[in-house]
């Protein structure tokens, strides 16, 4: 390729990122404050009132952007408009996998939740394909919206996903190099993206939680595992294969604990929902998922309440490292880390506090996810999201 073509192409693959982003900036500034005028939509974005006219214009031909505009008042000038979401537009739906089971919702554009749906999980890809296909298909019913409503499917799934959308490793449920997002977008007639749950969640954190206006955080969870969803400089951090993020793979005790991974001393060996149950049984108590657990430690439970506080201690050593090398304004925990952080956090502060570099602790701080148990599937919906706003005219095509 000549040098004048291949900067061809790169003007052209510019200005297509800037449109999305552009695109993406204006949505947002709407749902966060509905009934805005595309003026202040130019304060709040930074974007020129005639490029936003362009995007306004693709958003409401796409009825996902209604304009409303005010009555006249007998002054020279056009008269106000107002711009709000439309949620009758459409709708879009979120998933999580896991290995015990499917987690489905269903929202309008502006992330409002229309009804949910838990369906068992499958260690069969096909199995697993047709439950999410079904699963959405009965929920639409379940809540009266027809299918061709179905707008786009956001998939959170437990396990390494490239940025070509396969899976290319999911070791708890056994998947690999495998193209789910191309067998659902094939069964539902509608297109489907995935991504790592914990990158998914971060997003969805990001978009409908607690950090919209923050630009910098980092969101741990999960269950067998543990990952992190790395919201940096704006935007979630993949890496240049889309795999960045497996903080729970940070060696933290030299020939410690076995790990999933084969390795020895990972943070996941010591602080995830499958570590905390793994030591519990160990110490003679039986303990079927957080929940349980949670209810032993508000009754007391002694075995419970030094498993925890020792995970809780993990996992304090586990953020300092993350904050010293990210310094961001947050660290958002999700999962069973936020359902027992009232057991874990008492050993995790003074931890994290000792290992911290004191420029950076009196900066940041640590929360807990404001989705809870919806953050994955909503997170497929923000993933969905994003991509219908990458592709003007999905609606209409």
């Amino acid at each position: 390729m000549s040098y004048k073509a291949d900067a061809m192409l790169t003007k052209k693959i510019n200005s297509n990122t800037i449109r999305r982003i552009n695109a993406a900036r204006v949505f947002h500034g709407i749902h966060k404050q509905p009934g805005i005028s595309p003026r202040g939509l130019s304060k709040i974005t930074g974007i020129d009132l005639a490029t936003i006219s362009i995007i306004l214009t693709t958003l409401e031909q796409d009825g996902v952007v209604l304009r409303r505009t005010e009555a006249p008042t007998g002054r020279s000038g056009r008269p106000n408009s107002t711009l709000f979401i439309n949620e009758a537009s459409g709708v879009l739906a979120g998933v999580a996998v896991e290995v015990e089971e499917i987690h489905i919702v269903l929202s309008s554009f502006s992330g409002a939740r229309l009804g949910s749906l838990r369906v068992p999980g499958s260690l069969s890809q096909e199995a697993a394909a047709a439950a999410i296909k079904n699963g959405i298909l009965a929920l639409l019913r379940q809540v009266g919206i027809p299918r061709k409503r179905l707008a786009g499917v956001g998939v959170g799934v437990p396990g390494l996903v490239g940025l070509d959308g396969r899976i290319a490793l999911a070791p708890a449920l056994d998947w690999h190099d495998a193209d789910l997002a191309g067998v659902l977008t094939a069964g539902l007639g509608v297109a489907v993206h995935l991504e790592n749950d914990i990158k998914a969640a971060a997003i969805a954190e990001h978009i409908f939680g607690s950090c919209q206006h923050t630009a910098d955080f980092v969101y741990v969870s999960g269950r067998s595992g543990v990952g992190g969803g790395l919201y940096l400089g704006g935007a979630i951090y993949r890496g240049p294969h889309g795999l960045a993020g497996e903080v729970g793979h940070m060696k933290l005790v030299p020939h410690g604990r076995s790990c999933a991974c084969g390795a020895h001393g990972c943070f996941e060996a010591y602080v995830s929902e499958h570590a905390i149950l793994k030591c519990l049984a160990e110490a003679g108590e039986s303990a079927r998922d957080i929940p349980s657990v949670r209810a032993a430690a508000l009754e007391g439970n002694e075995v419970v309440l030094r498993t925890l506080e020792e995970a809780g201690r993990h996992l304090g050593l586990g953020l300092a490292n993350l904050a010293n090398l990210l310094a961001p304004s947050s660290i958002i925990l999700g999962g069973g880390m936020a359902a027992l952080a009232e057991f874990l956090l008492p050993a995790c502060r003074p931890e994290f506090e000792a290992n911290t570099l004191a420029e950076i602790r009196c900066a940041m701080t640590i929360a807990l996810s404001a989705l809870q148990e919806f953050a994955i599937p909503m997170g497929g919906i923000a993933i969905a999201l994003q991509h219908f706003l990458e592709e003007p005219g999905a609606i209409r095509a």
